[in-house]
């Protein structure tokens, strides 16, 4: 376990783009068999954020911005994914590259601690006010979501949008919709293709209604707990 700990904290960013997602994945999964390595690698991740992801992210990656991301029980592997094409300049921010500044400075190790503890961190949900709304878009998402996300948790590279901030969500399917070149996606652009503002609306408060199951790598294990929490 400690060699592919190893091998998993040192896999460059070319040998995960060249189709490594499989490997990359079971090596995740297979952390959750060795709770004392989990334990200090999700520590260390957890001091990393407090220096650099809180500021927008907020504790735990527990978003009070709705225009930012909740990080919080998201897939390690779509994290790791994402922080390496910050890096590489396949996606961009639109928060004067801050993302693209950051993580280029992210070893592979970083990475690895940062993916693990923000997947450790329960979410705190941002539910649609409008009930109504939100049935609206379940329809939406049967047609257009569920072949890559399933019920909302996601695998693998393919994130967890259940629970996830609304407005960011509709701000996100938006850009893709409109093809922007700040995150391009083949999948995504298809998928949104031809859904109304309306349809934006409703399906994010659709998405933000979902349940959070735990159902990845920290399924088996209790969140770490660490010293000073409540």
């Amino acid at each position: 376990m400690r060699v592919a700990l190893g091998l998993l904290a040192a896999a460059p960013a070319s040998a995960l783009a060249a189709g490594q997602a499989a490997t990359l994945d079971a090596r995740l999964g297979a952390i959750e068999h060795d709770p004392a390595a989990l334990q200090s690698l999700v520590q260390a991740g957890r001091n990393q954020t407090d220096t650099f992801c809180v500021y927008c992210h907020g504790a735990g990656g527990n978003s009070v911005n709705p225009e930012i991301p909740d990080l919080a029980e998201q897939n390690p592997a779509y994290l790791l994914a994402q922080m390496r094409q910050f890096a590489n300049g396949q996606r961009k921010d639109e928060y004067v590259g801050v993302m693209q500044k950051l993580a280029r400075t992210f070893t592979p190790r970083e990475e690895v601690t940062m993916a693990l503890y923000f997947s450790s961190v329960p979410l705190t949900r941002h539910p649609a006010a409008i009930a109504s709304l939100a049935l609206r878009g379940a329809p939406i998402f049967a047609q257009h979501c569920v072949a890559c996300h399933g019920g909302g948790m996601g695998r693998g590279e393919y994130p967890r949008i259940a629970g996830q901030q609304p407005e960011y969500v509709v701000r996100t399917l938006t850009n893709f919709r409109k093809d922007a070149a700040s995150r391009p996606s083949a999948v995504m652009s298809s998928a949104t293709t031809g859904l109304k503002d309306a349809d934006i609306q409703a399906l994010a408060a659709y998405v933000a209604n979902l349940p959070v199951t735990p159902q990845s790598y920290f399924a088996l294990y209790p969140h770490p707990h660490f010293p000073g929490d409540n």
